[in-house]
């Protein structure tokens, strides 16, 4: 972290704590008693930058073995503890110097009491500083992402639509609904009500991070009733998914960009039909699966919907998903949330 490692924070602390350990020996030099030099810049410069640089040690170390999601009383505690057995070696090891070299002063056990009590708080204070630095840089970076999670949404909303604006695909509604309706108006009125599922669906989920799994699912039924409607028997979808995770979540339009993507990559005939499989596997992750049927003609893809929906995990601090392309099935594998959370 930058404030962290920060050269100009550092320095500025160690001096703050070097004149405030100065103003607790003012008394000594205005008393007139001549005091070494040596002596003063060891009290106070020398004595401040050991303070500050330990204490700052023992945070960092604290921060890399128990991340933030991970706070509690027994952590903070035993950063407490580290940091008293720290200062304590600091505080005697040099006390040892100073009688080593000046044998003939001698202080009550008093004395060496209240020094090693204030020489804590003084650690505490800076443990205590780069302990809000850490937490204000989380703040900073959670809203960052929340906002570049907002920014992804949006791209993939509005991409989403553009997608399914494009002149082919009205002209393609379009004709299925009118052989529908010389056909089969009922049917015709469904696929009315399902084409309208899609866009409602694509307008609301606009501003939202998650979705519910049951909603992406009911969303991902009505646009496959449209691909179904043209495509007729040459496709399939089958959603084994138990109602015990009806409340998990995930990014809106996953399933959609997938299915969508099975669809652009892959021949879809009676002949040769392509088969959409959802489940959830280990109780962590919804998987979709198709059967591999390359289009001959087909353009190679940008991977712009699978980068879409990494990138959205990636914001979330979640796992990363997973792709497996075999020889005869494309699968992927998103993990699913609780309140944020990976169940």
């Amino acid at each position: 972290m930058k404030s962290v490692n920060s050269y100009r924070i550092r320095i500025i602390g160690i001096l703050v704590f070097a004149i405030l350990r100065l103003g607790l020996m003012a008394a000594e030099i205005l008393s007139g008693e001549a005091l070494p030099l040596i002596l003063v810049i060891d009290n106070t410069l020398v004595a401040a930058l050991m303070i500050w640089e330990s204490s700052r040690a023992v945070v960092v170390y604290i921060h890399r073995k128990y991340p933030l999601s991970a706070l509690s009383g027994r952590r903070f505690g035993r950063e407490a503890l580290l940091l008293a057995v720290v200062i304590a070696l600091i505080f005697f090891a040099r006390a040892m110097v100073y009688r080593h070299f000046y044998p003939q002063d001698t202080a009550p056990v008093a004395f060496y009491i209240f020094g090693l009590f204030y020489t804590y708080l003084y650690a505490v204070l800076a443990a205590a500083f780069y302990e809000l630095l850490f937490y204000m840089e989380a703040w900073q970076k959670a809203n960052q992402e929340a906002e570049q999670l907002k920014k992804a949404n949006l791209m993939s909303q509005l991409d989403s639509l553009k997608n399914q604006v494009k002149p082919h695909f009205l002209f393609n509604s379009l004709n299925t609904l009118t052989a529908l309706v010389e056909k089969d108006q009922a049917q015709a009125v469904r696929f009315i009500a399902e084409l309208s599922k899609v866009y409602r669906y694509l307008l609301q989920s606009n501003e939202k991070e998650l979705i519910s799994l049951t909603s992406e699912l009911q969303f991902a039924q009505a646009y496959f009733y449209l691909l179904q409607t043209r495509f007729g028997n040459g496709i399939s979808m089958d959603i084994a998914v138990d109602e015990a995770y009806a409340d998990s979540q995930i990014p809106p339009l996953t399933v959609q960009m997938l299915l969508e993507n099975a669809v652009k990559h892959n021949q879809v005939s009676i002949s040769k039909p392509l088969r959409v499989q959802i489940s959830v596997e280990d109780g962590r992750w919804l998987t979709i699966a198709n059967n591999i049927q390359r289009k001959r003609t087909s353009v190679p893809g940008n991977g712009m919907g699978l980068s879409n929906i990494a990138a959205k995990y990636h914001l979330l601090n979640q796992p990363e998903m997973h792709v497996m392309d075999g020889p005869d099935q494309f699968v992927v594998k998103v993990p699913l949330l609780k309140s944020g959370v990976v169940i």
